[in-house]
């Protein structure tokens, strides 16, 4: 069943594996459709929004910014700033209570799960921006988009406690 993404299977290609009983006993088969590979793959994995599916962006007012559990979740920041800037994260107690399953502070979530975080410098002149972790939050590998350009981060859980935020790219 497995095939290029998009690619428009049959029937008799669907068949095979696809038969599911719901919990209310009604029985779902697929018999007299055609769907795309990726359809299925979307259907099976019970989630709520489609595949390659990106929330609409960040984008950062020319000003200093609090990185906060509600951006990472979007995880792109787009800023064209005007002179240097600072993107300060949240502490790590409100990053873990946001995204990590925490409870005042502390984590129930696996170490080392992670959010990626995409900051896009618009800027055409020389202006940077710079990531700087909150209390509790310790930014590794270099923190500066430079202007033009953009840069990934990991925001990882570091202990129960701690955060990272690692340079990616």
């Amino acid at each position: 069943m497995a095939g290029t993404r998009g690619t428009t299977l049959t029937p008799n290609e669907l068949y095979y594996g696809i038969e599911k009983t719901f919990s209310g006993g009604e029985r779902y088969i697929w018999n007299s459709q055609v769907l795309k590979a990726n359809d299925i793959v979307y259907s099976f994995q019970n989630v709520d929004t489609p595949i390659n599916y990106q929330p609409a962006h960040e984008a950062a007012a020319d000003d200093a910014l609090t990185v906060t559990p509600t951006i990472i979740k979007k995880q792109i920041i787009v800023c064209t700033p005007s002179a240097a800037r600072n993107f300060t994260t949240s502490t790590a107690a409100v990053i873990i209570d946001g995204l990590f399953g925490g409870s005042s502070g502390t984590a129930s979530h696996q170490v080392y799960e992670m959010y990626k975080l995409h900051i896009i410098n618009a800027a055409a002149a020389t202006h940077a921006i710079t990531l700087v972790g909150g209390s509790g939050v310790t930014v590794v590998g270099n923190a500066v988009v430079a202007a033009n350009s953009a840069a990934s981060f990991d925001i990882s859980l570091a202990s129960a406690t701690t955060i990272s935020a690692l340079r990616a790219s």
